[in-house]
């Protein structure tokens, strides 16, 4: 074992200070060599260990120097946070909300870009948007692919680089769509690789479906090199690079494309670091049981889950077009509601069967039971605070109490 002059000054410190760990009579030059070598590796483990804690000390200023701007302030980021998880849940009415309140601008470029950054929304949405027959989401999908700078690379990697940029939707239309557009940009980007867009679509939607075909492990009969080859001369009207489609078999036989898959982590920032956070007593809306659940209140949402662990929420609540009061219950000490502000239910999301969010509208309260008093009156505050954070709801507040006048 090597050991560098700071390590050997250590260790005959180290002797120095205990010459008793050394001078043992018991000890064999074989236990001395073993009690060195215990030594120096603690004192690297201390060092490593050291060089960490620093690195986090200033991983944790710089995140503290990150500041906000003034055109930016917090109930914006609220707003922003909450569009994106409306956009995630349901595309078309999350978009609408996020052109509605200013935070997107209502053109084909500007929602192009805000899908290419991609922070915090759900692929499986953006594919759902960019897939959609209507003449604007389809100006939105030719600037998104626009986007996207395929030079220099081979058709697999473009693709590649492509489709982890959203999950490409199941219908053979949408699909159809989506990869004309490619073809187009690929081409745009390398001129010369193929004769026109027309080959390069042929190319891209046969490499799709050997990428399904070779790693799928339902699909019994796996297409040959000979198969793919064929297939895709015959599709094309024009001569396509035999070294070319060979490449690029043995591109995807050897790793199949990475498909994005959405794991609820756009739920896990979000519960990071939540306003209020606690366990609450909630009354069932058809059933009037009374349901222990962990309520997490964050980015102008209320969030409930059975068990602390729990990766994603049972219900979701909104808090728009609400609001919160203390109610007295004969069941239960410590009570208070949101209700509705109008007519309408709440409209409320919930995971079904299979895992997925889904918009429910049953509830024209949601009433809970606190701990005690003081925890109660902290969730009203809070509630009420996260309420009239949202610009939209001041808005429509005031809307009402002109109207009513």
């Amino acid at each position: 074992m090597k050991i560098n002059l700071m390590e050997a000054d250590n260790f005959t410190k180290f002797m120095k200070e205990n010459p008793h760990l050394f001078l043992h009579p018991n000890l064999t030059p074989e236990d001395r060599e073993t009690l060195e070598n215990i030594f120096l590796y603690k004192e690297n483990l201390l060092n490593e260990i050291k060089e960490l804690e620093d690195e986090l000390s200033e991983v944790q200023f710089e995140i503290e120097q990150i500041g906000v701007s003034e055109n930016e302030s917090p109930p914006k980021l609220r707003q922003i946070s909450l569009g994106k998880k409306k956009f995630n849940m349901d595309p078309k009415k999350g978009m609408e909300f996020l052109i509605e309140n200013n935070l997107v601008e209502n053109t084909p470029e500007a929602i192009a870009q805000f899908f290419f950054n991609g922070e915090g929304l759900n692929k499986t949405a953006i594919g759902d948007y960019l897939g959609e027959k209507i003449d604007f989401n389809m100006i939105v999908l030719k600037k998104f692919v626009d986007l996207h700078d395929f030079k220099a690379k081979t058709i697999v990697e473009a693709l590649r680089d492509f489709l982890w940029s959203f999950r490409l939707p199941g219908e053979a239309q949408k699909i159809d769509r989506m990869m004309d557009c490619f073809s187009q940009r690929f081409c745009e980007c390398n001129p010369g690789v193929f004769s026109d867009a027309e080959g390069c679509y042929v190319v891209s939607f046969a490499i799709i479906m050997l990428n399904t075909n070779l790693h799928n492990p339902n699909v019994k009969d796996k297409q040959t090199l000979d198969v793919f080859l064929k297939m895709c001369k015959e599709a094309s009207k024009n001569e396509i690079q035999e070294s070319m489609l060979k490449d690029c078999y043995s591109s995807i036989k050897k790793e199949p494309f990475k498909i994005p898959v959405d794991e609820g982590n756009d739920f896990m920032l979000t519960f990071l670091n939540p306003i209020r956070e606690g366990w609450l007593w909630k009354q069932g809306g058809r059933y009037k049981t009374w349901k222990r659940r962990w309520f997490i209140l964050n980015d102008g949402c209320l969030y409930y889950f059975e068990l602390t662990a729990d990766k994603e929420p049972r219900g979701i609540i909104p808090l728009e077009n609400v609001n919160v009061r203390e109610v007295d219950d004969k069941t239960k000490q410590f009570c208070f509601e949101i209700y509705s502000t109008t007519n309408d239910k709440i409209k409320a999301c919930k995971h079904d069967s299979e895992g997925k969010v889904i918009e429910v509208g049953n509830h024209a309260v949601y009433r809970m039971s606190a701990i005690n008093g003081e925890d109660k009156n902290e969730w009203i505050k809070k509630i009420r605070d996260c309420i009239s954070e949202n610009p939209l709801i001041n808005t429509t507040n005031n809307k009402r109490k002109v109207l009513s006048k």
